[in-house]
Parts: C-alpha cells; structure tokens; sequence
C-alpha cells in the first residue's frame, strides 16, 4: 500500500475533480459521500456496477473508489473494464481482510491502491485527497498552431470551464490508450484543436496525423481518397495512390463530419475497425493497418441511427471514448478568456502595438450569441486586431454586419433571456462602482444570487 504524502490540495483544486464511490451497503454509502462532500470533494455515488458504467459514460469522473464485492459483479471486473473502455482512469479499492490478496493483484494489475476494511474515515479522505493531488499535476503538451503551450490537465488552457478543464484531463488519461474516440458537439467549438491534443499526447504523438473532412470528399471519389486505388482500378486511376489510412500508418487519422458518409463506405470503415486492414480499390491484397481512429460529428448520431442514415455498428466501433464538447453560449466564462488569449497570440505574431481589450470590447463580446462557437469568436478578434487604430480594442472594433444579426440568426427564447440578463448585470455594475451590493439591489435580487449569475456568465467584478 502507498504512503499518504503529507501534500493537500487548496479547495479550488478539489472542485475540479470528481470521484465516483461505489459500494453498495447503503449506510456506508452514505457516510463516506457525506464526508467527501463536507470535504469539498465532488463525488457521485452508485451500488452496483451497472449504475457505475452509466456514470463512466458521462466523461467527468476522475477517480473510482470501488468495493471487490458488488451485488452485480466484482471490483476486479469493472477495475478491468474501466482499463479497457476509460484507461488513465485510477481506482482505489475497498476490500474486506479476506480479499487482500484480491486487492493486491489488482494494485499489480495498474490498480492505484486499497484500503481494507474497516478503516479510519481520516485515512480515506487522506487517501483520496493524495491521489487527486496527482491527477492535479499530470502534464499535458498542447501542439496546436493557435494554442501551443505546455500546460497541466485541468489547469485551463483550452478554457477556464469546468466542462473544458474535464475534457484536458480526460485526454491526459488517454495518453496511453489506442482506443478509438468519438468528439461530438457544434461546428466551430473545437472538435480538430481536442483530437490534436489528443494525438499530441499518445503514444503515436511521432507518427503522423492525416485529417480528412468527410464532408469535403465527393462521394465518387472518397473511397479512393481514405483506402487509395491500384493503377488501372477506374478510369482516369493512371497511377498507384495511397489513401489517408496508409498515410497514417503508425499515426491517427482524424475523420471530420463522420455522419456524411454514404452507407457504403460507413461498411468499409466498420471493416478497417474489426479487422485493422484496408484493401486499395482495384486491389487484392489486404494491407494490415497501425492506425488510431478518432472520428467528429455535429450531427446527432442517436437520431442518424434511428433514421437508418448511420449504422449502430459503426457507431459503437467509434464511440469507445465518447468526448462531447458543449458550445460556447453554454460556457460564457471561457469567452474572455480565450479572447484575450487570442488577442495575445495574434499581436504577439503581427508585432502589434495593441494592449488588449477594453472593458466596453470585453462586455459587447459577453453580450454576443456566438453561433459560431470559438471559431466565429477567433474570426472577431483576429478582425478587430486588423481594423483597430488604438492601443486597445473597442466596442466598435467588434461590430460588423454580419456578426450576431439576428435578422440572419433566429435566437431562441432562453438565449434572449440570458443576453438581456448579462446586458442587465453588466449596466448595474457600471452604474454601482462595480459594488455588488448595490448592483444586486438595483436589479432586484439577492447578492447571492448576482455571484452566481456573473459566475454562470463569465463576469468579472
């Protein structure tokens, strides 16, 4: 068994993780949650080992405390099943003394450590802050052309969110794997810059990565485009070509807008996956491939599959590390942070005389929709830092006619409501001195309640 490190984490590092306990006498249950909480450790708990697979597929758990014997199976079997399908994922085990041995194996096997029972609530907590502690400084390299920069897992280079923090220390536990994975969400949120970070800290990170945009191929042509063809194979095929798989041999291949092939090919790809080899069109020989799959949909699949537009067996060939990437409108605290991340990079390589943002640039931007997610957010400040004459972008800098028009964009109710919040709260505090107190008062809602709307919004006082 390790030692506890005399290390403690401050509270602000504790709430960026989650661990998920699994035990199913329910007393027990109960009391270790309670503490973990009171510890100001986020925590989840469940019974069974069915209910825990359920919680694994949601993507934000850090840290698994299981007890060996479970109603619906064992530790050993969801310890393996947690190596398998979320790998870098650490567990702790809860064992009985007649199971040490158990326990022991596992530890050997890549388990992370054991407690036997019964044990000191002061040794679990300790125990469980330890080894968050080092998750906390796991390393990430970032090798990206707009965000390039060393950072640790969950420290916010991809964004201040708690939802983006998860995702860097969910592919800071891929590192080792070669599992294929699915990124979903909105264009323009990110889905390319997180399967470069995802590649850029594998194992493969020296080999190559080939992105192809599905979307993008014409639908005649991008069988040869991912699997090449022989010479001769078709009319017009005067030359061998070698196709995106091949290239990426020893690499990953990242496949954008997955949902836009046809099914035809959707069964060639289910193929490659069970039997990791290609064969060239016009070709007779299978070529044996060394290639990770990470593939990128908008699209909501659950539904392409119920309208028989994308095959269920492909999906859960793909979907092995499923990483769901939200938009920016529901993350509006990592909007002036990238912002001015981006102001950063773009003067820094245009040489540029201007400072930053001005507070009424920084207010106008919070105001903003961004149907467009980042990329649309990227697009305005890399404007801005073109058109701007001052030291400091403006409010004007940011306006253009094509950008948040809402004869152009129909805006649902809810983000109407949130806007003209933002825009309420933003004209309280410049009326009020920035005092919270007063600002609360004239709008007409508890102080509290004003903490957790600028926090939700991404407004600095």
């Amino acid at each position: 068994m390790q030692n506890v490190s005399e290390k403690t984490m401050n509270l602000e590092e504790i709430t960026e993780y989650c661990v998920l306990l699994v035990e199913d006498d329910q007393i027990m249950r109960l009391s270790l949650i309670d503490r973990l909480r009171l510890e100001h450790i986020p925590a989840n708990a469940v019974g069974d080992i069915a209910s825990a697979k359920k919680e694994l597929s949601k993507g934000d758990i850090d840290l698994v405390i299981t007890d060996i014997r479970l109603p619906d199976g064992t530790g050993i079997g969801l310890f393996t099943h947690i190596s398998t399908h979320y790998p870098g994922i650490p567990v702790i085990l809860m064992t009985a003394y007649g199971d040490i041995s158990d326990a022991v194996s596992l530890v050997k096997a890549g388990a992370l450590d054991y407690l036997t029972k019964p044990f000191d609530i002061s040794e679990f907590i300790d125990k469980v802050k330890h080894h968050l502690s080092r998750i906390a400084d796991t390393h990430l390299i970032l090798d990206h052309p707009e965000l390039n920069d060393s950072f640790k897992a969950g420290s916010g280079r991809l964004g201040k969110s708690t939802e983006m923090r998860r995702i860097e220390r969910l592919v800071a536990r891929l590192c080792k794997s070669d599992s294929s994975v699915l990124i979903t969400g909105e264009s323009g949120v990110g889905k390319e810059v997180v399967s470069s970070l995802i590649h850029n800290n594998s194992l493969r990170k020296k080999g190559p990565m080939i992105k192809v945009n599905c979307a993008a191929l014409s639908s005649n042509l991008i069988e040869s485009e991912l699997f090449g063809h022989e010479k001769g194979a078709f009319t017009g095929a005067i030359n061998q070509r070698i196709g995106r798989f091949e290239q990426a041999q020893g690499g990953t291949i990242f496949l954008d807008e997955i949902a836009e092939v046809s099914p035809n090919i959707q069964v060639k790809l289910l193929r490659v996956l069970q039997e990791r080899e290609i064969e060239r069109v016009g070709g007779v020989s299978p070529i044996k491939l060394d290639v990770r799959v990470i593939a990128a949909t908008q699209v909501d699949l659950d539904e392409s599959i119920k309208n028989s537009e994308f095959r269920s067996d492909l999906y859960w060939r793909l979907n092995v590390i499923h990483i769901h990437i939200p938009p920016l409108r529901e993350r509006r605290e990592d909007i002036i942070y990238l912002a001015r991340l981006f102001v950063s990079e773009l003067t820094t390589k245009t040489a540029s005389t201007i400072k930053g943002l001005s507070s009424e640039a920084e207010r106008q931007l919070q105001s903003m929709s961004f149907r467009g997610n980042v990329r649309e957010l990227k697009n305005i400040i890399e404007r801005a830092v073109a058109l701007c004459d001052g030291q400091w972008i403006g409010a004007r800098d940011l306006m253009f006619e094509d950008i948040n028009n809402n004869d152009i964009h129909s805006v649902t109710l809810k983000e109407s409501i949130e806007e003209a919040e933002q825009k309420a709260i933003n004209t309280a505090l410049a009326e009020n001195e920035s005092k919270i107190n007063l600002a609360a008062k004239h709008l007409g809602i508890s102080r509290k309640n004003l903490w957790e709307k600028m926090k939700r919004y991404g407004i600095e006082k």
